[in-house]
């Protein structure tokens, strides 16, 4: 997931210049061509590469510093072994409290 925001980011710094030259290059051609107000048409798309210039940098960053998804703890496949002395078995999920605590700390089932 980390990788995927970086990706996206990068490819949002990439296309964000891109637009911005077109839509100068686009500009200066028409103003060259005679026509200076037909270059308001052009301000839109060179805002909008502007911004998605910026908004890449920022993706990168956040996809860098966002840490990774934990996985799912898996259930236990193995038979489980008997709890020793000060150990409870949990009756809802099977699991071992060795913490003595007075609820599950795994699915939060109460010991009675």
């Amino acid at each position: 997931m980390r990788s995927d925001v970086f990706i996206l980011g990068i490819i949002m710094v990439v296309l964000g210049p891109v637009l911005t030259a077109a839509a100068a290059s686009s500009c200066l051609l028409t103003i060259l061509s005679g026509n200076v107000f037909a270059c308001a048409n052009d301000l839109p798309v060179f805002v909008g590469g502007g911004a998605l210039f910026v908004t890449g940098i920022i993706t990168c960053l956040v996809g860098v510093i966002m840490p990774e998804p934990y996985p799912r703890p898996r259930t236990p496949s193995a038979p489980i072994s008997q709890p020793q002395p000060g150990q409870v078995t949990c009756k809802k999920c099977g699991r071992i409290n060795t913490f003595g605590l007075f609820a599950c700390p795994f699915c939060g089932e109460r010991a009675s």
